[in-house]
């Protein structure tokens, strides 16, 4: 085993998720909200993908399955947390009857946008591009629906939280197809002995050369990242706004602090986003950027939902699951 500084980082993020999911999983316990399922998902994914990480740095080498299975896990996290903010927005009617085809035209215009440039490089990608031109072709006909008929009539048909169900079905197919490349795409073994932040380059044969195109199973990412990282950050900073002209409109001024989590959370997911992109380069800056979001978000939802420190001990050491009945707390 090689214990560097290096694994300080992945081990550190490892820890945090950890203690993030457990309080995500506490909160869903006393809530029940949908939104809080969904990133507690990916949370789990984020805990998993960080210790793969870790260990890896551990043994001094990745283990090929591993590998793969890292790989796609990784990306489609971002997809979760991304449609954890959908729900949320979706349960606080911002998406509502109304304005669903912005959303399906938004999302499904990037998943299409990235399946037509893909399917010139491989063809896999049509899989992905039919089923996103027919959300598209529905966006736009949702849309016309709203302009010409009477908007109560959409009423309980279609509502926004069929849309988030809608952006995480579609996610996971994208993953589905995402794994059975990874599982038959050849690796780059010399590059796994090395054990470190081999990001993405492993599926390259020869990293080193510029030239080289990127392998196509490199490619599913943005389909991923992209409309997960649109939702999360967007997201986060579209409520924070909204929280502050809320206040604006019913006390005639801001109160920066108030909703301040939101920026927290934002922040840290463009860390995550940014140090992502540059490792997708050769950069080994993914590791120290995870530590960073992870702690970063895990404060905002502390402070979201105003956990003291005596609640987060009992939710770390498990006292909430021998309670009988959900406690409900401020």
């Amino acid at each position: 085993m090689a214990l560097t500084w290096e694994v300080i980082f992945p081990l550190s993020t490892t820890v945090i998720s950890l203690m993030f999911t457990l309080s995500l999983l506490e909160q869903y316990y006393r809530k029940r909200k949908p939104h809080q399922f969904v990133w507690f998902i990916a949370m789990v994914l984020f805990t998993v993908t960080a210790g793969a990480e870790g260990l890896s740095l551990l043994l001094g080498h990745w283990n090929p399955f591993v590998y793969r299975l890292y790989y796609v896990l990784a990306a489609v996290q971002v997809s979760f947390m991304g449609a954890g903010v959908l729900y949320l927005l979706a349960v606080r009617n911002v998406i509502n009857e109304t304005n669903l085809h912005r959303a399906i035209l938004l999302f499904g215009t990037i998943w299409l946008f990235f399946s037509y440039i893909f399917t010139t490089i491989d063809a896999i990608f049509l899989y992905i591009l039919v089923p996103a031109i027919l959300m598209e072709l529905f966006g736009i006909i949702y849309w016309i629906n709203v302009r010409l008929s009477d908007k109560l009539a959409l009423q309980n048909k279609i509502r926004g939280i069929h849309f988030a169900h809608l952006f995480i079905f579609f996610s996971v197919y994208i993953f589905v197809i995402m794994t059975i490349k990874a599982f038959t795409t050849p690796v780059n073994m010399e590059l796994l002995r090395t054990g470190g932040q081999v990001s993405g380059l492993a599926w390259q044969q020869n990293p080193s050369d510029p030239t080289e195109p990127r392998a196509a199973i490199r490619l599913f990412s943005p389909l991923h990242t992209v409309p997960g990282g649109v939702a999360l950050i967007g997201g986060a900073f579209f409520s924070y706004i909204m929280w502050q002209l809320s206040l604006k409109k019913q006390t005639g001024k801001f109160s920066w602090k108030q909703g301040f989590f939101n920026i927290y959370i934002g922040i840290g997911a463009l860390v995550l986003a940014w140090g992502a992109f540059l490792s997708g380069f050769g950069l080994g800056t993914l590791y120290i950027s995870e530590v960073i979001s992870v702690t970063l978000m895990y404060f905002g939802f502390l402070e979201s939902d105003k956990i003291s420190a005596k609640k987060l001990i009992n939710t770390l050491t498990l006292q909430w699951l021998w309670r009988k009945e959900p406690v409900k707390m401020p």
